[in-house]
């Protein structure tokens, strides 16, 4: 019997400029426990993102496969051969009021998938605090709004937005699987997301059909923890570093909250404890800057994930400072948790950021106020005792991480049409980079 066909579509940059390798690295741990038998096509939605897949087919798809360009999603021919699909959640807004061509090509490619083929599609969702919404459903609403809109007075929008709506079924979500971090015995988030915390009005599919649909891959393979990055990371030091606490993250978007919980525990300032945070969005801290405050060193800036710099990083600091989302349910132990544990780092925990005590099972690092967090601070100053931490805390991450167990062959099997030569793209049809536009001839 031949492999399964597994084609990964790609509709936009899911690493976000690459500050988030972990959103395609846990792709070759897809193909190290499928390869037996199943093998891997990258499906870009246009020529600039075939170009971009090619490009880092060693930074991030470092895993046997072959690229073939899917630009036409009534391609029934081509579509017909795959198995299965893997994608990432698409947009859950109309940016600059106008659809996204690559995201119509993607609602419809989803929708031929799964009410012509009736074969699963299995969909990333990365945040417990994003939204996953249908892009058809959404244009069906703006349609039925003003006619002076931009959405609706752009005649080309508008036949675009009718086209979908009106020749493409609505996804079949019986067939649409939905790969989540975390685990259901720690908290079952993503049927909360989708539909507990959803818009009446946003909801698709039913509650019990996004429950049983959910797949809780181990979090080892989205985020490489125990068998690739700790070990590799084995010889970063637990003594050198300076006496400052870190955090490095985002703060724009729906991470904005994260900026009061820096903010209700620094601005008091009794204890002046040193405080190092980097990455995007700063701008949105505001109460703990200034004269008074020069213990705290905010920097706008950014590091490409999951490389030896960022872990450097995190190492540097004498601890790691975790607030989650900024909301009072942590619900899955965050991939900065367990970066911090790679880069033998100990994680202090807010713990009006986690209520539910996801974070560590150990409370000795859990603090409410400045008062607290000092007394953990005066404590990491300890050699020794911040050695113990580092131990005990990996320990306790490590026990707590399923071995990875996901297999395609559980849902998808039979024999289909061959992926030939000619479906796939040659490295050399890629044209040299011209500067400031990306080519891909051919296509």
């Amino acid at each position: 019997m031949s492999k399964l066909k597994i084609g990964i579509f790609v509709h936009g940059d899911p690493t976000r400029g690459g500050t988030i390798a972990s959103e395609v690295k846990f792709l070759k741990h897809l193909y190290d426990s499928n390869s037996e038998d199943c093998e891997f096509y990258l499906l870009p939605v246009n020529p600039s993102v075939t170009k971009r897949v090619v490009k880092e087919r060693e930074i991030h798809y470092n895993f046997p496969h072959k690229v073939v360009p899917f630009m036409n999603p009534d391609n029934m021919e081509l579509l017909s051969k795959f198995h299965a699909l893997v994608t990432w959640v698409g947009h859950t807004n109309f940016y600059g009021g106008l659809l996204n061509e690559n995201i119509v090509r993607y609602y419809k490619m989803v929708s031929n998938f799964t009410n012509k083929l009736k074969r699963p599609v299995f969909i990333r969702v990365n945040d417990s605090e994003g939204r996953v919404r249908d892009y058809r459903f959404m244009a069906s609403i703006r349609l039925k709004g003003k006619a002076e809109s931009s959405f609706n007075a752009n005649v080309e929008n508008h036949a675009s937005a009718e086209n979908l709506v009106n020749n493409y079924p609505e996804w079949d979500y019986s067939h649409c699987y939905w790969f989540a971090n975390g685990a259901k015995e720690i908290y079952d988030w993503l049927p909360e997301t989708m539909w507990d915390r959803e818009d009446e009005e946003m909801r698709r599919s039913t509650r019990e059909q996004i429950a049983a649909n959910t797949v809780y891959l181990s979090d080892d393979i989205f985020f490489m923890v125990r068998h690739n990055y700790y070990e590799r990371f084995d010889s970063l030091s637990t003594k050198n570093h300076d006496k400052s606490l870190f955090y490095i993250g985002f703060f724009d978007t729906f991470n904005t909250k994260r900026a009061k919980a820096f903010e209700d525990v620094w601005k008091t300032n009794k204890h002046k404890i040193p405080l190092k945070i980097f990455g995007k969005g700063t701008e949105n801290i505001k109460k703990i800057t200034g004269p008074e405050f020069s213990h705290v060193d905010i920097e706008e800036g950014w590091v490409r994930g999951d490389s030896p710099e960022y872990f450097n990083m995190l190492n540097s600091h004498l601890g790691y400072v975790f607030v989650g989302k900024g909301n009072p349910i942590n619900r899955y132990i965050n991939k900065t948790i367990y970066d911090a544990v790679v880069a033998r780092t100990p994680i202090l925990s807010y713990r009006p950021c986690d209520t539910n005590h996801v974070c560590m099972t150990s409370d000795e690092l859990y603090f409410e106020n400045e008062e607290q967090l000092n007394a953990i601070y005066q404590k990491l100053l300890i050699p020794e005792v911040r050695e113990r931490i580092i131990k005990e805390q990996a320990e306790d991450i490590f026990k707590r991480l399923p071995v990875p167990s996901f297999k395609f062959s559980s849902l998808c099997s039979g024999e289909l049409p061959p992926i030939t030569e000619d479906d796939c793209v040659k490295l050399s049809q890629i044209s040299a980079p011209r500067k400031g536009k990306a080519v891909v001839p051919l296509f």
